[in-house]
C-alpha cells in the first residue's frame, strides 16, 4: 500500500515545470535521480521517449526530491536520411560507455539510464517510475554546497564545491538547450515537429575535486537566456551517479 502511495506521488503533474533550477545548491545529500535519455530525431521511436522526459520533469515529487533530465542526442542516426542538429560523436561514445559498463549487447534508442546504473527502453513509463522510486528512496553520498555558473561574452565558467565521497570519481558538467522544436525534413520522422527538452549542447568532465571549476566556450548570445547547467559526480568504476545539482547561468 505504502509503495502504491509513494508511485502515485511520482505521477502527479505540477502546474509548474521543474526545468529551471534556483542558482543554489540542492538540499545536501538528499536523494537524486540523473535521468540520461539517449535519443535521435532521426529514430521514428524516439518521439514518446522525449515526451516522457519533458512530462517527467513536470512532476512534483514527495519531500522536495530533485529529478535532472539531460537529452544526449546520438549521431550514428545521421546516416539514414536526417542529420540531428543536436547530435554529437561524443554522445554516441558516452551511450557506448554504458553499453560496456552494463553489459549490453549494442546501443540501441531511445534508452534512458537513471543514476548511471539502470537502464531500459527510454518510452517505458513504468519502467521509468520504478527506477525513480527506488533512486528517490536513497540518499546521495555527494553534494553540490555550491554551484555557480557565469557568463564571459561566449564563454561560461562553471565552479562548485563537493561534500561527500568523492574518491574515484568525476564531475560531469552538462551545458542544456531547455526547450527547443525542429521540423523534421526527411528520414523516419520526415514532416513532424519534434519538441524537446534538456537538450546537451555541451559536456565536459574532470577528475572530481573539492573546488572546481570548467570552462565552456563558444556559447552564442542568443542562446543564453534558454539554457541551464546541470552538473553530476559519477564514479568510474560502476558508473553510479551520487551527487547532482543544477543552475541557471548568471543567477
Amino acid at each position: 500500500m505504502i509503495a502504491k502511495k509513494i508511485m502515485a506521488g511520482l505521477l502527479v503533474i505540477s502546474t509548474l515545470a521543474h526545468l529551471t533550477c534556483s542558482a543554489q545548491a540542492s538540499t545536501l545529500f538528499q536523494p537524486i535521480a540523473v535521468v540520461e535519455l539517449f535519443t535521435s530525431e532521426g529514430c521514428s521511436s524516439c518521439p514518446p521517449a522525449d515526451k516522457l522526459l519533458a512530462a517527467t520533469l513536470k512532476n512534483e515529487y514527495p519531500g522536495g526530491q530533485k529529478v535532472f533530465g539531460l537529452a544526449f542526442h546520438v549521431d550514428y542516426w545521421n546516416r539514414l536520411g536526417w542529420r540531428d542538429s543536436f547530435s554529437t560523436k561524443q554522445f554516441s561514445d558516452r551511450q557506448a560507455m554504458y553499453v560496456a559498463g552494463l553489459g549490453l549487447n549494442g546501443a540501441y534508442t531511445p534508452q534512458m539510464v537513471v543514476n548511471g546504473t539502470t537502464e531500459f527502453v527510454g518510452s517505458d513509463k513504468s519502467s521509468l517510475n520504478k527506477a525513480l522510486l527506488q533512486a528517490l528512496h536513497t540518499k546521495s553520498t555527494t553534494a553540490f554546497s555550491a554551484l555557480k555558473a557565469t557568463f564571459h561574452n561566449n564563454s561560461l565558467s562553471v565552479s562548485y564545491a563537493l561534500k561527500g565521497d568523492i574518491s574515484n570519481s568525476r564531475v560531469n558538467v552538462a551545458l542544456v538547450v531547455i526547450h527547443a522544436a525542429t521540423t523534421v525534413k526527411a528520414g523516419e520522422n520526415r514532416g513532424l515537429k519534434l519538441e524537446h527538452t534538456n537538450i546537451v549542447s555541451q559536456f565536459v568532465s574532470a577528475k572530481a575535486q573539492p573546488n572546481g571549476n570548467l570552462e565552456l566556450e563558444h556559447i552564442p548570445a542568443t542562446e543564453q537566456s534558454n539554457l541551464m547547467v546541470i552538473a553530476y559526480v559519477q564514479q568510474n568504476a560502476g558508473l553510479q551517479i551520487t551527487g547532482a545539482a543544477c543552475v541557471e547561468p548568471g543567477r
